[in-house]
């Protein structure tokens, strides 16, 4: 099984990171119903200019915040549905281009998991294959782990989600490809029609877990926009924006200042949660709920510090070895070459030359 971190502590749902994709999918077809866009953020500290703008940025706790809302204001039963069924890979910026370029249907799959961080999260999503059915399978409340959402939020999030699956894979493959079943942890809800209507397909409740199914002898098939080149320059600005996200968590941001703080010098993770007054096992498990590891935090900053070198100094390779702390100039060349698919020497060839652009 395949998943994604859920950001289930109180500073992760509360810092801002995300482009307010979701927030202004919410606002268009919440407006399409009626509701008034200044009620549905009220609470929300977002302006309708706020939450139309690529300059902003919400957190996970915004963003519920405004989906309360539209569950108190909205007329119709099923709202979070039609939210789901009406998304567009645009609403995701970089991470829908990245699923339309992909080589296949899987290749599709694997990249939704893979950079779900960019896509302001609000749980696990799974990706699973088993005998000839691939599903998309969502968490229960418990496993949700989200402070303050209760039954009918948490619902309405679950409906969303699907119904974004759902849309997602037919705008990558073509209005042909529908699931073959959809089931849903929870009792059945008056609204049972529009979610059929909207997943375009059965759907059943009181099942064991929530999840849609596609046949997976689809996985193969190559989406109606694939292109391999697109791809892979796609693929890498979401790895650089998902990067970025790292450093901009709270965890996972003190751990890079820690490592940072004395040139040639990087504390080992028992040090550094001593330094934040935690367990290294509590340390562990907020990294790892940021998507994240001590061990790839330390490559990064590694990787960082010896670009900068190369780029910027007359240091041997041996010296930027030792003081990026390895134990010879091959262990660095090795590491250094799988970063960068490169070796220092070249690198440095490839900088101080003026065609390096």
């Amino acid at each position: 099984m395949s998943t994604t971190p859920r950001p289930n502590t109180a500073l992760a749902l509360h810092e801002k990171r995300y482009a307010p994709f979701k927030v202004h999918a919410v606002m268009r077809a919440l407006s399409e119903l009626g509701v008034d866009t200044k009620l549905l953020l009220a609470g929300s500290s977002l302006s309708q200019a706020e939450a139309s703008s690529a300059h902003t940025r919400i957190s996970v706790h915004q963003f519920l915040v405004v989906c309360r809302n539209a569950g108190r204001l909205s007329p119709k039963a099923g709202w979070a549905a039609l939210v789901g069924g009406g998304m567009r890979l645009t609403d995701y910026g970089m991470y829908g281009y990245a699923l339309a370029c992909a080589e296949s249907m899987r290749g599709a799959c694997e990249l939704a998991v893979r950079y779900h961080a960019l896509a302001t999260p609000v749980m696990r999503i799974a990706f699973e294959v088993e005998h000839d059915v691939a599903s998309w399978v969502l968490p229960t409340l418990d496993e949700a782990a989200l402070p303050d959402v209760d039954r009918d939020l948490f619902r309405a999030l679950l409906e969303m989600q699907l119904g974004t699956h759902v849309s997602l894979t037919k705008h990558v493959m073509g209005a042909w490809c529908v699931p073959a079943r959809a089931g849903f942890a929870l009792p059945r809800p008056r609204h049972a029609g529009l979610l059929e209507r909207v997943l375009e397909c059965t759907v059943t409740f009181d099942q064991p877990r929530t999840q849609v199914d596609y046949p997976a002898e689809w996985l193969d098939r190559p989406p109606q926009f694939a292109n391999p080149i697109a791809a892979t320059q796609v693929s890498a600005a979401c790895a650089k924006l998902l990067e970025d996200h790292k450093w901009n968590s709270g965890t996972s941001r003190r751990v890079y200042a820690e490592l940072t703080r004395t040139p040639g010098r990087f504390p080992g993770i028992d040090e550094i949660a001593a330094v934040l007054c935690i367990t290294a096992r509590t340390l562990r498990r907020r990294l790892d709920e940021e998507g994240t590891t001590y061990k790839e935090l330390l490559a990064s900053v590694r990787q960082a510090l010896a670009v900068d070198y190369l780029s910027t100094s007359f240091l041997e390779v041996d010296d930027i070895a030792a003081a990026l702390g390895f134990s010879d100039a091959a262990s660095f060349r090795h590491a250094f070459k799988r970063w960068t698919g490169r070796t220092p020497g070249e690198y440095r060839a490839g900088a101080a030359s003026p065609s390096a652009d």
